[in-house]
């Protein structure tokens, strides 16, 4: 493989991003108006990856809707799921007071209704791993999984590249992780990579490609410009993470027109 990256080191990202593809994470919702939520979750979507009143310990997310003061039933059940570590989102109409077992960002103001993007953030955001599989079946949740998803592998590159312990293998690992960036836009669009030899190197060897460029491209400038240092390099791996996968997103918002 070219430039340090080894076929094992692909071959474990190819088995991951199989592995999402064979998911089918769904979202708990419970409460009040819980199926006119369900509802709008799940526009242009699968209905079946909103389960309302299903158990939240087995869903990926689970969304609770309160009015006021959590009762204590439902303090009950807020802390069993953070026992089980189970990622939940309180959607609150009214009350005050924090709510126990659930993080500040998570508690989210109802309001009238609830903010569906402010939602579709807080889901991308408290379960990272599964947001994909469920954007692939969910929609609505595609802007806002692929805005996290690509921050996130961007301010990692950016970690990366100030890391001294890493100078010279900074290549590779950059790469890698774009590349996985890449897989994984691809899964909230619904998109498979094939599991013969030839259709999987057909379908990414242009992934792999784009982001040796990438990667070739942000070191030359590194190299070019006349100061450097840990900053620099963080600068340039972030900047080109962020490019990359706007890119993409673009390239696939303009193919879904």
């Amino acid at each position: 493989m070219p430039l340090g990256i080894g076929i094992m080191q692909v071959s474990r990202l190819v088995r991951e991003v199989h592995a999402l593809e064979g998911a089918s994470p769904w979202i708990a919702v419970s409460g009040p108006s819980a199926d006119a939520l369900a509802t709008t979750l799940a526009a242009r979507g699968d209905r079946g990856a909103i389960v309302v009143g299903g158990n939240p310990v087995a869903a990926a997310v689970s969304i609770r809707l309160i009015e006021g003061e959590p009762t204590p039933a439902e303090l009950l059940v807020l802390r069993r799921l953070a026992r089980d570590e189970t990622p939940v989102i309180v959607v609150r109409h009214g009350g005050t007071s924090a709510i126990p077992y659930v993080l500040p960002e998570d508690v989210l103001d109802g309001g009238p209704e609830p903010d569906i993007e402010e939602l579709a953030a807080a889901i991308a955001r408290a379960a990272p791993h599964a947001a994909p599989a469920l954007a692939a079946r969910l929609p609505l949740l595609r802007p806002a999984v692929s805005r996290r998803l690509i921050a996130v592998t961007a301010f990692a590159n950016a970690a990366l590249a100030a890391s001294p312990r890493l100078q010279r293998q900074q290549l590779p690992v950059l790469t890698l992780a774009q590349l996985r960036m890449l897989f994984l836009l691809g899964i909230t669009r619904g998109e498979t990579l094939p599991r013969d030899p030839q259709g999987l190197a057909v379908a990414a060897g242009p992934y792999l490609a784009v982001s040796l460029a990438t990667g070739i491209a942000a070191r030359a400038l590194v190299r070019q410009l006349p100061f450097g240092g840990p900053a620099v390099r963080a600068a340039v791996a972030y900047g080109s993470t962020r490019a990359l996968g706007a890119a993409l997103r673009r390239l696939q918002e303009l193919e879904s027109k």
